[in-house]
């Protein structure tokens, strides 16, 4: 039994190392950093994650939380910040009521990758969260997964 709960332990621990490691911002390459404040040059209250062998900067523009994905030469991948129901496309408002009746529409985000918007919501049920990205013209992406 103890060696049971000791392999649960530490699998978790495991997972929980593997899936997000603070990073002090003295130890993030100057690349990144530059990167970063040429985008976001009034970015505050800044926090550092590593996300694989990638950089991933959440912050805060005119307090609206933003996040950004980037790779340590300073590219950037991916972006997002929050945004209100009024902010989403009509497509993706229709999409979402035709498609998900009975579902509440929760969080809202308007996600950047490659040149290509994307808007990634959460709807919450009974039955759990379901987290779906859309392209601007409302149709479910299946090229891009959802970011938490």
């Amino acid at each position: 039994m103890k060696t049971l709960l000791f392999a649960f332990i530490f699998a978790g621990s495991t997972a929980l190392a593997v899936n997000a490691q603070d990073v002090a911002t003295k130890d993030v390459p100057s690349a990144v950093a530059s990167a970063l404040n040429q985008k976001f040059a009034n970015a505050t209250d800044l926090d550092w994650e590593m996300d694989g062998t990638n950089y991933e900067a959440d912050f805060d523009v005119n307090r609206v939380d933003h996040n950004v994905l980037i790779d340590p030469s300073g590219k950037i991948l991916m972006t997002k910040r929050d945004i209100q129901k009024k902010d989403l496309p009509q497509a993706v408002s229709n999409a979402i009521s035709q498609n998900h009746k009975g579902l509440r529409l929760d969080d809202m985000e308007l996600l950047e990758k490659d040149g290509t918007t994307y808007y990634q919501v959460e709807l919450d049920d009974k039955a759990g969260d379901k987290k779906l990205v859309f392209t601007a013209d409302g149709k479910e992406a299946s090229n891009i997964t959802f970011w938490d």
